[in-house]
Order: C-alpha cells, then sequence, then structure tokens
C-alpha cells in the first residue's frame, strides 16, 4: 500500500473516530438528561408518597407506591449504566482518536521527509546535469584552442 493511500486511510479514521465522539457525546447528553428527569420524578413522587402515607394508605395503594418506586429505581440504574458505557465508549474512542492523530502525524512526516528527499534527488540530478554540458562546452573549447 502506498504513502498517500495510507496516509487517506488514516484521515479517513480520524474523521470517522471524530463522527464516533460526536454520537457518544449525544447520546450520554440523551441518558444523563433522562437521568435527571427520572430522579425528579422520584423526588416528586416521594413528596406526594410521604403526603399520602401520613393520611393513611390502603394495601393496595401502598403495594402500589413500592411498584412504582421500584420501577423508577430500576429505570434509574438502567440509565446510569447507560451512561458508565458511554463514559467508557468515550474513552476508548478518544484514545482510538489520539493514536490515529499520532499516527497521521508520523505519516505526514514521512511524506514530508520524502518530498524533501526527492528535491534534493531532483536538485543533485540538475546539478549532474549542467556540471556536464559546461565540462563538454569546456572540453570543446580547449578541442578548438589545440
Amino acid at each position: 500500500m502506498s504513502l498517500e493511500s495510507l496516509r487517506k486511510l488514516r484521515a479517513q479514521t480520524v474523521e470517522t473516530l471524530m463522527m464516533e465522539l460526536a454520537q457518544i457525546a449525544r447520546t450520554q447528553a440523551q441518558s444523563e438528561e433522562q437521568y435527571h428527569d427520572i430522579e425528579a420524578q422520584i423526588q416528586k413522587d416521594s413528596v406526594i408518597y410521604d403526603r399520602e402515607s401520613g393520611q393513611g394508605l390502603t394495601i393496595e395503594a401502598w403495594l402500589e407506591w413500592q411498584g412504582r418506586m421500584d420501577s423508577q429505581r430500576a429505570a434509574l440504574r438502567r440509565v446510569r449504566r447507560e451512561i458508565d458505557q458511554a463514559v467508557e465508549a468515550w474513552q476508548h474512542t478518544k484514545a482510538r482518536l489520539v493514536e490515529a492523530s499520532q499516527e497521521c502525524k508520523l505519516l505526514d512526516l514521512v511524506a514530508d521527509r520524502r518530498r524533501e528527499a526527492q528535491r534534493a534527488d531532483a536538485g543533485r540530478q540538475e546539478q549532474r546535469t549542467m556540471d556536464e554540458a559546461a565540462s563538454r562546452r569546456y572540453s570543446r573549447g580547449k578541442e578548438s584552442n589545440s
């Protein structure tokens, strides 16, 4: 595979990883918003539960409240896991992005050095050509003077 192909592939990888990070960030933000919404609902329901339980609850009402609270706590745990997974995915993807970016820089450096070497070779070849032309002119000048 050519150096230019490798550079393009690495650049595409960097772009893809940046898009993945953006998607992970959106997912994490949505999960955090959902987490806060559930927390707020739990707080509201706790206030209502406290008020109603102070007035006395039937066993059916108490069981209903317990079921609702258990469900909310389970939803909160699920969303917390989603947030934790998004954070882990972010860290992993960010590490891959850093690695790919470093590889891009390295490939760019190699390409720059290769271009410099080619320019130097072209300069040396041009100088040889000029030296040969000058040498032939000098030789012809000597022959005509003899």
